[in-house]
């Protein structure tokens, strides 16, 4: 068990680190940009994605359904995170009462 903490830790430094290391070596970093301003939405899916269909294995509809939420208001743009947030669980679990 703590062989896994230990290897989660190291990669977790490693995704923190590398697009510094990446953008210290690419010069003006024209090329490197989109790549860097593109990896922090890479990896917050990577993590989340999987967690969306997790949350209850009896009812995956209630992840998926907070989810959905999520992104429609994030794409509103005006909306506040915390309410972001606040407006995700309570569709959560209004899908998981019914």
């Amino acid at each position: 068990m703590m062989l896994i903490i230990v290897g989660m830790g190291i990669i977790t430094m490693l995704l923190r680190f590398l697009p510094l290391f990446l953008s210290s070596r690419a010069g003006d970093g024209a090329q490197m940009h989109p790549f860097l301003e593109r990896l922090p939405l890479a990896v917050l899916s990577a993590i989340t994605i999987p967690g969306v269909f997790q949350v209850d294995e009896s009812k995956p509809l209630v992840g998926i359904a907070a989810c959905v939420v999520a992104v429609l208001l994030v794409l509103v743009k005006k909306i506040p995170l915390f309410l972001v947030v606040v407006v995700s669980v309570a569709v959560a679990v209004l899908v998981k009462m019914v």
